[in-house]
């Protein structure tokens, strides 16, 4: 125990005698920490937009006339056995004569002019990932009683490598900013050893080990990364009410994030944090201690 409140004694001593440097070791830890939280709330808001873009997209199989029921069954049954396939809905005549007025309800002569029974009943398949659209025409390949098949695959197709260009660019920045933090962190380091080199060269006459010099200045950054996360996340909740929440009633139809998607990336920073410091840590103290 007497070891213990020894070895906290001397990290509090020394950061009590680097406040300045302290500052800036929490300082550069809470400014890239806050952005790589912002980063990972960017990412997650994009994709609750996305998600919410596709959740209404559908493939669309329109059959042939006249419309055999029993073609419908075994097409139904045949789309509903595959795993992308949430579910299938049959839409009639009537059925697709009423969504055209609907959609076009506010051009009165299209609507007026419209042959009901020139439009095609058809199979709606609602699919649980849109990506694997493609698996639904491969399916239905040279099936009876059906004469199209629209995915929309050239909207979906730029949609999702925006997607996937997004997620790769979200993810090198984060990246970025987690090595400028580990690099501003290791400098921190460095200026405080500099600081106390006479004191770590007594240290090492008397005997002590690396180790044994080396965790005052691991738990110091330890606590300065830490204390940058906490910030980091304090200031992440506060950018949420301060920017997010009043477009709930702004902008309905869009989904924001939530305080739960702030939650749930703390553990993620203060990870970052935690691997940050003790990895800069160690990098910045291996020239002074000839390790």
């Amino acid at each position: 125990m007497t070891r213990l409140e020894s070895l906290l004694h001397e990290t509090v001593a020394g950061l009590r005698r680097n406040g300045l440097v302290a500052f800036a070791a929490i300082s550069t830890t809470f400014i890239a920490l806050l952005l790589f939280g912002l980063a990972l709330l960017i990412s997650r808001q994009v994709n609750l937009l996305i998600e919410a873009t596709t959740g209404n997209v559908e493939v669309a199989v329109y059959l042939s006339d006249p419309v055999n029921p029993d073609t419908v069954q075994a097409l139904t049954r045949r789309l509903t056995d595959l795993p992308v396939v949430a579910n299938v809905d049959y839409e009639t005549k009537q059925e697709a004569c009423e969504r055209f007025r609907d959609l076009f309800a506010n051009q009165k002569a299209l609507v007026n002019n419209v042959d009901c029974g020139a439009l095609p009943a058809s199979l709606r398949v609602k699919l649980h990932d849109p990506e694997r659209y493609r698996q639904v025409a491969a399916v239905l390949e040279g099936q009876p009683g059906i004469d199209k098949i629209v995915d929309q695959s050239g909207l979906l197709d730029r949609l999702f490598a925006i997607t996937r260009v997004f997620r790769v660019g979200v993810l090198l920045v984060s990246l970025v900013m987690l090595v400028s933090a580990a690099v501003l962190i290791a400098n921190t380091v460095r200026m405080g050893l500099f600081a106390r080199r006479k004191e770590i060269g007594i240290m090492k006459l008397v005997g002590a080990t690396n180790w044994r010099i080396r965790l005052p200045f691991l738990i110091e950054g330890l606590f300065e990364s830490l204390v940058g996360a906490a910030t980091a996340i304090l200031f992440l909740f506060g950018l949420k009410v301060a920017f997010i929440n009043p477009l709930y009633d702004t902008i309905e139809w869009m989904p924001w994030i939530s305080n739960a998607d702030v939650l749930a990336i703390v553990p993620w920073l203060l990870l970052a944090g935690t691997v940050v410091a003790i990895l800069a840590s160690l990098v910045g103290m291996r020239r002074f201690l000839d390790v």
